[in-house]
């Protein structure tokens, strides 16, 4: 196996990580305070998309390297309806309003601090990410496969936790927030503290979600290499 190409993979890794954590730090407001909130969003922004658009060219460069697992069949057929969730999940909930968001505080104070997506899973976006890493890594267990799914869910799980952290310190309203609302898909509402509502969900962010499905598998080739559909 090339070391080097798969190295760069494993180190294109760790910078969009690196690029994700060390900002949740005290790091954070030495930035925002010397760009300014805006100029710290957009510089985040371009840093964070040129770091995965690095793991795309670094993954597809990579040797698999060793297999410690395969699954065709009908795990294929299971990834698919995975990754489908995925995308109307995370797509319905990045284009909805949520108190964790920036500028989205005063949700967690309105009568009904959870609609929506919210419903299911108070990190919308990241739950889906997490699926979409998941589904990716039920059919693919090559070690490179393992690096790039296993990094980004990672950190969209452990995303999940700190922003939770983060809010439960300053977020006004979050106690309310929380008590309707989980971190796994279903939960709140599986427990009773919430119920599921599909007309908040809105037809035109499912028919967004199912768009961008259907460019993902058309890409796919082209992006990742491989055709993600059985057969």
């Amino acid at each position: 196996m090339p070391v080097g190409e798969f190295w760069h993979l494993v180190v294109a890794t760790a910078v969009f990580l690196a690029i994700h954590v060390i900002p949740s730090s005290v790091l954070r407001n030495r930035l925002t305070g010397a760009l300014g909130e805006a100029g710290y969003a957009i510089a985040f922004s371009v840093l964070s998309i040129a770091a995965l658009l690095w793991m795309v060219l670094a993954f597809n460069a990579a040797p698999p390297g060793p297999v410690l697992w395969m699954n065709h069949g009908v795990a294929q057929y299971v990834t698919l309806v995975l990754m489908f969730v995925a995308l109307l999940i995370g797509v319905g909930g990045l284009i909805g309003r949520s108190p964790t968001a920036v500028g989205g505080g005063g949700v967690a104070r309105k009568g009904d601090p959870a609609t929506g997506f919210l419903r299911i899973t108070r990190h919308p976006f990241l739950t889906g990410v997490v699926l979409w890493s998941v589904a990716h890594l039920i059919v693919r267990g090559d070690l490179r496969a393992i690096v790039f799914f296993g990094g980004l869910g990672l950190l969209a799980a452990a995303g999940t936790v700190l922003i939770d952290r983060k809010s439960r310190r300053r977020l006004a309203g979050w106690e309310r927030f929380a008590a309707v609302t989980s971190i796994v898909p279903f939960l709140a509402i599986i427990q009773g503290r919430n119920r599921l509502v599909f007309g908040e969900l809105r037809l035109w962010r499912l028919a967004i979600g199912f768009v961008v499905f259907m460019a993902i598998l058309h890409a796919h080739p082209y992006l990742m290499g491989t055709y993600p559909l059985p057969g």
